[in-house]
């Protein structure tokens, strides 16, 4: 036998002041994912998926992403992902939402920095690292005495080994074309629920409506009002999975007053109805 020994001087990498919490977890599988998940950002958490089946597209922040099995996806805090459909590909996943993370020179509920890419490809880790998910998730749904603490160590077991795994830097170009579409998102995201047109963000930026149509699509892969849809629709389902609120409120709050076309959208964008959308979220937990 032989005995080894670890490091006394450990310098933890989450800040000690700091105890992650688990806030929900899921084990998702492919009848759920073929559904488009679109574009939204999470407030005061961290989400992470881990996939365990199948391929698919995603964007997050200003890059997209093709992802496969065992890779992790990190959505720090108020960042905006848009998850495509993936009818064809069969994927399951683990999704956990995570707050209180504190990295040293990271913001409260970050895990990689914008410089880095948020997919990671997990390896060596991937079975470890799935574990660590399956036993969270027995702990929930098992309804274990103390399973809000056991899931912190399991959390931060988790964190600590996706920091081992090699991440990659993603350099950014910073263009005149890129300055301005990081200016133009941010308008949208800012207003996105107000009315919107192609005219007047080219009047607010000064330039052709074919020059701002052009260069959105060329970095995002959407039209300008493509975006502002996807943005309304993506804040849409977050509001039925997680509140009570009526549709047609639901519908008026993320800029629509026509209950009718706002149905209509959602259901082109997600593939059903928003009823059977919350039925079938809701149902399901």
């Amino acid at each position: 036998m032989t005995q080894y020994f670890v490091n006394k001087d450990l310098t933890p990498r989450i800040e000690s002041d700091f105890i992650p919490k688990l806030l929900y977890i899921c084990d998702v599988d492919d009848t759920h994912t073929k559904f488009p998940r679109a574009m939204h950002s999470h407030n005061d958490m961290l989400e992470i998926i881990f996939i365990k089946e199948g391929k698919g597209s995603n964007m997050i922040g200003d890059q997209h992403y093709q992802i496969q099995k065992n890779d992790i996806l990190i959505y720090n805090n108020g960042v905006l992902h848009d998850e495509y459909s993936n009818t064809n590909s069969n994927m399951s996943v683990y999704c956990c939402g995570i707050t209180d993370v504190k990295l040293a020179g990271l913001p409260r509920n970050h895990l990689v920095s914008k410089e880095q890419s948020y997919v990671l490809h997990s390896g060596e880790y991937a079975s470890n690292i799935e574990s660590l998910l399956e036993m969270m998730y027995a702990q929930v749904t098992g309804k274990r005495p103390g399973a809000e603490e056991v899931c912190s160590y399991l959390i931060c077991a988790m964190l600590a080994l996706i920091l081992q795994v090699p991440q990659e830097n993603v350099l950014l170009p910073k263009t005149e074309e890129s300055v301005l579409l990081n200016e133009i998102k941010s308008y949208i995201d800012k207003h996105y629920r107000e009315d919107i047109t192609l005219q007047l963000l080219s009047r607010q930026f000064h330039i052709s409506t074919y020059y701002l149509v052009h260069v959105f699509k060329k970095y995002t892969g959407f039209s300008p009002i493509q975006y502002i849809i996807r943005r309304r629709i993506g804040e849409a389902q977050s509001l039925l999975i997680n509140t009570n609120d009526s549709i047609t409120k639901i519908a008026g709050l993320v800029g629509y007053d026509n209950m009718s076309y706002f149905a209509t959208l959602f259901s082109k964008t997600v593939g059903m109805s928003p009823k059977k959308y919350r039925h079938f979220w809701t149902e399901n937990e």
